[in-house]
């Protein structure tokens, strides 16, 4: 069969996030884990545990369209993709943009970062095994690892909803 089914958005998986002062991997162990979710990574105390549910087409739809799918800059999203990938080259690239090309950027970064946040609150579950709530994760500090922290929950959430049962680690 060449086209693949989401085979339930019922399922959940326990993670943690890279950041937790109480995780220690190398970037190549990160990358793993993170693609994935297979959980080799060593543990020098015990780490925050997050539970995420996966989300179906039309949660992450829903998401999208909170987020302000259509409102977004379409100049900034296209922009977004023919950025290069190298941090230097990047940042080089950026400075060259015209003031309307770089503030279509903002707009769009602003969109992907509201995707985001709707896309973990529509999948957090729990955080330590207690219910939890996007809020919580506002409090997370420094601000580095609080970004962090929402990267990494939603590409454990991207991976398990987009996935087949026999992508879904844990």
């Amino acid at each position: 069969m060449a086209l693949s089914f989401v085979t339930s958005s019922t399922h959940k998986i326990h993670v943690v996030v890279t950041c937790d002062p109480a995780i220690k991997c190398t970037d190549e162990e990160r990358q793993a884990y993170l693609e994935t979710g297979d959980d080799r990574l060593k543990r020098i105390g015990e780490p925050t545990t997050f539970t995420l549910k996966a989300l179906g087409p039309i949660e992450r739809e829903e998401a999208e369209v909170k987020a302000g799918a259509l409102k977004r800059s379409e100049l900034g999203r296209l922009l977004w993709g023919e950025a290069p990938d190298d941090t230097l080259d990047r940042a080089r690239w950026h400075h060259e943009l015209s003031e309307t090309d770089r503030e279509a950027m903002a707009q769009y970064q602003a969109y992907i970062n509201r995707v985001y946040r709707e896309m973990v609150k529509a999948a957090l579950v729990a955080i330590d095994g207690q219910d939890a709530h996007i809020d919580q994760l506002d409090l997370i500090r420094p601000e580095s690892t609080r970004i962090t922290t929402v990267s990494e929950l939603v590409l454990h959430i991207q991976r398990i909803s987009l996935l087949g049962d026999e992508g879904k680690a844990r």
